[in-house]
């Protein structure tokens, strides 16, 4: 069976999943690209960030500050532990364990931060003030749907 042709694009209405993928996987490939000089992907930067900031983490606090599922989490930590970036200690009960940045994972934060400041300036200077701010609003009304939407 042949598509029907008589539909014009513009009259098709545009998938908001699809297109903030889309949108998504342009910014991961330009981030990764840059931090691919450190051996991380920006996924694994966010983690090393977000324990920084907080000194520590369990995997439920960094699931919900970063609204990732437990496979995708664990995915992107396996190597950071495993490159001595992270220390994975016994937490409250032997089911919660406590994450914390070694040296070497500090360093490599800092290292990292530069690269992705250089990177984050350089998206801001092609989008614009305008375009900037109207991106992190939607992002942060569409990551406020999580609880509404199940």
């Amino acid at each position: 069976m042949k598509p029907d042709n008589t539909t014009s694009k513009a009259s098709i209405e545009p998938c908001l999943a699809l297109r903030l993928r889309q949108a998504n996987r342009v910014l991961t490939q330009i981030y990764d690209h840059d931090m691919s000089n450190q051996g991380i992907k920006v996924t694994q930067f966010a983690i090393l960030r977000t324990i920084y900031y907080m000194g520590e983490a369990t995997n439920r606090s960094l699931q919900e500050v970063l609204v990732l599922d437990q496979t995708t989490l664990s995915r992107n930590l396996k190597p950071l532990i495993r490159d001595g970036y992270l220390e994975s200690q016994p937490g409250r009960d032997r089911r919660e364990k406590v994450l914390k940045l070694t040296e070497d994972g500090k360093n490599l934060f800092k290292r990292a931060s530069k690269d992705w400041r250089h990177t984050q300036q350089q998206l801001k200077d092609l989008l614009g003030d305008e375009l900037v701010e109207k991106l992190l609003l939607v992002g942060d009304a569409i990551v406020d749907l999580k609880d509404s939407a199940r």
